[in-house]
C-alpha cells in the first residue's frame, strides 16, 4: 500500500444524511468518494431509483440496478419513513449528529415534513444543509416539479442545441442534474469551510434551472450585455468550417480546421482531390460559401479509413482529429487505462464490475472508491443499535410500523 492509499480522504469525519433524488445523487457521489460518511436515507422498500433500468442481466430487481449503483457507491443505506411521526423523530437525532442534510425536495414538501432549514438547524446550528431543486428555494416557480430536460430547455442550453431551422437536439444523460449536483457539492464544501470559522452551519440553495444557465458560457453575458440572441453555430459548414463529425470505417470522427497551415497538410493527406485543391480553398470565407466540394471530399476520404486510422495519422500531421467513442471505446482506451480510472467491485447481488474511480483527482489527500451501493436497509441495525442505542426489539416494532 502507498503512502496516499493510507491517507484519509479529505472529507473523513464529515457525516452526511442524503435525502436526495436524482437531483442530487451525483452531489452524495462526490462527496461520498471523497471520504464523507454518506447515509443514503431511503423510504421503507427502498429508493424509486432502484427501479430505474439498466439492471444487471435485464432483470429489474431492486438490488441490481446498474443506475442506482452507479450514484450510490460509497454510502451507507438505511431505510426510514420520514413522513412518519417516529421517522421524523429518528432523522432529527441523525441531524443532530450530522454535518450536512442533503435534499431534493420541493421547499413545501418540505414545510409538510417539518424538515425545513429552520428546523433541522434548530436541532443543530452546525448543520449545512443543501436544497437541489427545480428552481430554488423562492420565486413562483419554487414548488414546481422538472425533470432534466426541463432544466436545459428553461435555462437556454437546448435553445443553442442542433442546426438551425430544426428542432433543438436533446443531449443524453443527465447534464442538468449533473450540473445541479456538483453546484450543491461545491456550496457544501464552502459551507463546511466557513463553518470552519464561524461554528455555524448554512442553508445552501442549489436551483438546477440556474445551474444550466450559468454553465452556458457566454451566451448569457453576450445577450445581457448587447441584447443579441445567440444563434446556433450550424454545422453544415455554414457558420463553422469543418467542425463537423465525418462518417468513417467504423463510426464517426470529427475534423478541426482553422490555420491555412492545417487546411493544406490535410489536402496533402488526402492527395489533392481537384475539387478543393485550388488555391481559393484556403481561404475560410471561401470554403464557408462553397461547403459542399469540401465536405463531398472529405467524407468520401474519411469513408476509405477507421476513426483510429484518422486519429493516428491526424496527430501525426498536427491536425485536430477527434474520435467519438462509444463506451467501450473510452472504457478500453490507453488513457483510461495509464490512468486506472476504474475500479474493480464485487457486489453481492451483481457481481464483480468495474465502478468509476474519483473524479477530480487530489494529489495529497485522493478520494477512493472502497465500498458498493448499499443493499435496502443494510446498515439499519449498524446505524440504529450501534450509534442511537436502539436494540433489536425496537427494530422490529419499528418495521412492524412501517418506519424503518
Amino acid at each position: 500500500m502507498t503512502d496516499l492509499e493510507q491517507t484519509a480522504p479529505p472529507l473523513t469525519g464529515y457525516r452526511v444524511l442524503d435525502l436526495a433524488g436524482p437531483l442530487g445523487f451525483h452531489c452524495g457521489k462526490l462527496l461520498a468518494d471523497m471520504g464523507a460518511d454518506v447515509i443514503k436515507v431511503e423510504p421503507p422498500g427502498g429508493d424509486e431509483a432502484r427501479r430505474i433500468p439498466p439492471f444487471k442481466d435485464g432483470v429489474p430487481h431492486p438490488e441490481k440496478s446498474l443506475y442506482f449503483l452507479h450514484y450510490n457507491t460509497n454510502k451507507r443505506g438505511i431505510t426510514l419513513d420520514v413522513a412518519h411521526p417516529d421517522g421524523r423523530a429518528i432523522f432529527l437525532e441523525l441531524a443532530r449528529r450530522a454535518d450536512v442534510v442533503l435534499e431534493t425536495l420541493r421547499p413545501a414538501r418540505c414545510a409538510e415534513l417539518g424538515l425545513t432549514y429552520a428546523e433541522l438547524s434548530a436541532v443543530n446550528p452546525g448543520l449545512v444543509v443543501a436544497s437541489i431543486t427545480p428552481f430554488g428555494q423562492s420565486g413562483p416557480w419554487r414548488d414546481y416539479k422538472a425533470n432534466d430536460i426541463a432544466g436545459l430547455a428553461l435555462g437556454n442550453l437546448l435553445y443553442l442545441a442542433g442546426e438551425p431551422g430544426e428542432p433543438p437536439l436533446q443531449p443524453p444523460g443527465e447534464i442538468a442534474y449533473g450540473m445541479a449536483s456538483t453546484y450543491g457539492a461545491f456550496g457544501i464544501a464552502v459551507a463546511l469551510y466557513h463553518r470552519l470559522e464561524s461554528g455555524r452551519g448554512q442553508h445552501v440553495d442549489v436551483s438546477m434551472h440556474e445551474c444550466a444557465a450559468h454553465i452556458a458560457g457566454y451566451f448569457v453575458p453576450h445577450y445581457s450585455h448587447s441584447g443579441a440572441k445567440p444563434a446556433r453555430a450550424s454545422r453544415k459548414g455554414e457558420e463553422t468550417d469543418l467542425y463537423d463529425p465525418y462518417p468513417t470505417k467504423n463510426g464517426y470522427a470529427r475534423i478541426f480546421i482553422i490555420p491555412v497551415e492545417q487546411w493544406r497538410r490535410l489536402v496533402d493527406w488526402m492527395g489533392r482531390p481537384p475539387s478543393i485543391s485550388g488555391p481559393e480553398f484556403e481561404k475560410m470565407a471561401y470554403r464557408r460559401r462553397h461547403p459542399e466540394p469540401v465536405h463531398k471530399a472529405i467524407s468520401e476520404f474519411c469513408l476509405r479509413h477507421t476513426k483510429e486510422e484518422l486519429y493516428e495519422e491526424g496527430q501525426k500531421r498536427r491536425i485536430s482529429v477527434t474520435p467519438i467513442n462509444t463506451v467501450g471505446e473510452f472504457m478500453n482506451s490507453p488513457q483510461v487505462k495509464a490512468r486506472g480510472i476504474f475500479t474493480e467491485m464485487a457486489h453481492p447481488a451483481v457481481g464483480r464490475y468495474l465502478h468509476f474511480g474519483p473524479v477530480p483527482r487530489l494529489s495529497e489527500s485522493p478520494g477512493r472508491v472502497t465500498r458498493t451501493a448499499p443493499l435496502v436497509g443494510e446498515h439499519n441495525e449498524e446505524i440504529y443499535c450501534g450509534e442511537l442505542g436502539m436494540n433489536k426489539e425496537d427494530l422490529v416494532a419499528l418495521r412492524a410500523e412501517g418506519v424503518i
